[in-house]
């Protein structure tokens, strides 16, 4: 069930969060507005940006078992969140990760008390980029990467993480998106349809 106003962009549409880290990168995919369902841009405004970020590292955080960082965003720092956003985006659908980057040095990484721990050594969008690369990196050596999706209805394309037995879905939810477009497709072979 959807949250409408949930500050956690994969909330607001009603979606189980990706595990671990993962989350984080999931979670800034879906502060996209989608209009279909009628959630705003949680990047369009500083004062919900800022929200958005301090909901989804203190989530981050719980999910890993790391310490909270603050996260401080500035108006600077929204359009290259909607650009990562965007290459996030573009990565999940055509596989095209030419464009993402961590800077080198970006993450602090370290052992403390026997413990691992890692964090970002920036603020802002540089902040959230490197804990995005840095999870990004962790999901993939972890193999769970590859089950982030984004629902194949345009209209949607909501980022969802994949947990069916053969890793195969590419609607959100079956229900919604892809009732929707079964329909379609049985609709237009049905007209196509000789006789």
């Amino acid at each position: 069930m959807a949250v409408r106003n949930a500050v956690s962009s994969s909330l607001r549409l009603g979606l189980e969060l990706a595990p671990q880290g993962l989350c984080i990168v999931q979670d800034l995919v879906n502060t996209e507005a989608i209009d279909a369902f009628g959630v705003p841009d949680l990047l369009a405004d500083v004062e919900v940006a800022q929200r958005w970020v301090v909901e989804a590292v203190r989530t981050w955080s719980k999910r890993t078992g790391q310490p909270p960082c603050e996260l401080i965003l500035a108006q600077g720092d929204l359009p290259p969140l909607r650009r990562l956003r965007a290459e996030l985006r573009r990565w999940l659908v055509a596989g095209d990760s030419t464009a993402l980057s961590v800077p080198p040095r970006a993450m602090t990484v370290g052992v403390e008390a026997g413990r691992p721990g890692y964090g970002p050594r920036a603020n802002g969008a540089a902040g959230v980029t490197a804990l995005v690369g840095m999870e990004i990196l962790l999901s993939s050596r972890a193999n769970t990467v590859n089950r982030l999706r984004v629902c194949m209805n345009s209209e949607c394309s909501a980022a969802f993480y994949d947990q069916s037995k053969n890793g195969s879905r590419v609607w959100h939810d079956v229900k919604t998106c892809g009732n929707v477009a079964n329909l379609r497709a049985s609709r237009a072979r049905r007209r196509s349809a000789p006789g």
